[in-house]
């Protein structure tokens, strides 16, 4: 299986490294297609987590964020489970009220770190589904098909 590459070229915004130095998230802008790629990286916790959506809206202050978001969890460990009542209640009323429209979220490897075997991910799931066209993938090249359609 040859590795997926992007159709445009992008602008790599923000390399954001965690608490450690360790690389947490790069934020990669594909401007003609209206995307955001939010790489995530390492162990990812509730607070990292935060961080990095915040440090992400905060690269849009003075815009609109693009209107499809492509959320890759394919590197990542870690319980961020708590992030949950912050993401629903906090970051997507904001997003959606920023022209956010849809969502690709690529599935950690470890089922353990993935948002689906988290407490509450139903009632976080049916939220952001009822706000915005949103769907999981195993692999980041179906995702970024169907984000693209959206």
């Amino acid at each position: 299986m040859t590795a997926f590459s992007p159709p445009a070229p992008a602008t790599r915004l923000l390399s954001l490294p965690d608490a450690y130095g360790a690389p947490l998230a790069d934020f990669d802008h594909y401007p003609t297609l209206d995307l955001l790629h939010v790489g995530w990286h390492g162990h990812l916790t509730t607070e990292a987590l935060v961080r990095g959506v915040e440090a992400g809206m905060q690269l849009f202050d003075s815009q609109n964020p693009p209107s499809r978001i492509l959320s890759n969890h394919a590197l990542v460990t870690g319980d961020w489970a708590d992030a949950l009542p912050w993401l629903q209640y906090e970051w997507l009323p904001v997003a959606q009220a920023r022209g956010v429209r849809a969502l690709a979220h690529v599935l950690a490897p470890d089922t353990a770190s993935q948002l689906i075997s988290y407490p509450g991910s139903a009632e976080f799931t049916a939220a952001i589904t009822q706000a915005m066209h949103t769907a999981s993938f195993r692999n980041l090249g179906p995702a970024w098909q169907w984000l693209t359609h959206r």
